[in-house]
């Protein structure tokens, strides 16, 4: 990547004080890292440790791939494909960590880099994501799926959170305004802790498509309410273009029509990496928001990360 070519990056995606390396080492880092996890992997490839478990639930043995239960992983691609989810976490926490070093991002019109708290809890979220997911499809385990179905909630609740930021910016006390974002975020927490300790027992094929319709009609609630935010539409097309072809990829796979078990091309590992794509995408798309409420522009508010 050339000078020039980052400097381009910089300004689309308001990255002020951020280098090359905020892309280049989670990419590298974890590909290197994970091919040492490989190699010992494969050193071990037949030593069991998840049968003393409970088994997971639900459709956790219909996937396509051939579930290798005498084996230290039960799934091996649907496993390493999650590779692509804990790369696309660290970009973001990358950024969210260069943010807060930056000490004059109050003047930069892009709430994303202005309050690195919100990219904190997407990629702390898309970490977990991950490594939920990564342990979930290795083990078949009870509660590492758990992690693996809370992780998915917790990826729509933080972008459900941005989204009520940019409509509600502000909180009015007596004497002062404050940025609303602290309380959005901590409330966001919250309803990720009721999902992981209560409401991950509930439907999952009723709640999950509930939150993406949430998601979905306050996007497009706020994409009309704020007109002047100039984002990059092309980004969140192509999120929508990668989603519908990820999930057409999910049921081909979990109906068999495309089914080669013992093959290391899976259709749910494919939907595993296009789902890591789909969220980089839909994070660089609010990136490149060029807008701060008027709230924020014209009032004297306290302001914290």
């Amino acid at each position: 990547m050339t000078a020039s070519n980052f400097e381009k990056i910089q300004k689309i995606f308001k990255l002020h004080n951020h280098r090359p390396r905020v892309f280049t080492w989670p990419f590298f880092g974890t590909i290197i890292f994970s091919g040492i996890m490989f190699a010992g992997y494969k050193l071990n490839q037949y030593i069991t440790i998840w049968d003393k478990y409970k088994q997971a639930g639900g459709n956790a043995t219909e996937f396509c791939e051939l579930n290798r239960f005498d084996q230290l992983i039960v799934q091996p691609s649907n496993t390493w494909s999650n590779i692509g989810f804990i790369i696309a976490a660290l970009i973001v926490l990358s950024i969210a960590k260069n943010d807060s070093k930056y000490y004059e991002r109050s003047s930069v019109n892009n709430l994303l880099a202005r309050f690195p708290g919100f990219s904190f809890l997407f990629g702390f979220s898309l970490l977990y994501l991950g490594l939920g997911s990564f342990l979930y499809h290795a083990s078949l385990t009870h509660f590492f799926q758990k992690l693996d179905q809370t992780g998915m909630y917790f990826i729509v609740i933080s972008a459900i959170a941005y989204n009520t930021y940019k409509l509600f910016p502000i909180i009015r006390l007596k004497n002062k305004h404050i940025s609303s974002h602290k309380f959005l975020i901590w409330s966001a927490i919250t309803v990720m802790a009721a999902f992981y300790l209560y409401l991950w027992k509930l439907p999952i094929n009723i709640i999950f498509p509930s939150l993406i319709l949430i998601f979905f009609f306050l996007n497009l609630y706020v994409q009309t309410k704020i007109e002047h935010s100039k984002p990059i539409k092309s980004f969140l097309t192509a999120a929508f273009v990668t989603i519908v072809f990820s999930y057409a990829i999910w049921i081909l796979d979990r109906t068999t029509v495309l089914c080669s078990p013992t093959s290391p091309f899976q259709g749910h590992a494919l939907w595993h990496i296009l789902n890591s794509v789909c969220i980089l995408l839909v994070y660089l798309y609010y990136r490149s928001e060029d807008y701060l409420p008027e709230e924020i522009q014209n009032e004297d508010i306290y302001e914290t990360v």
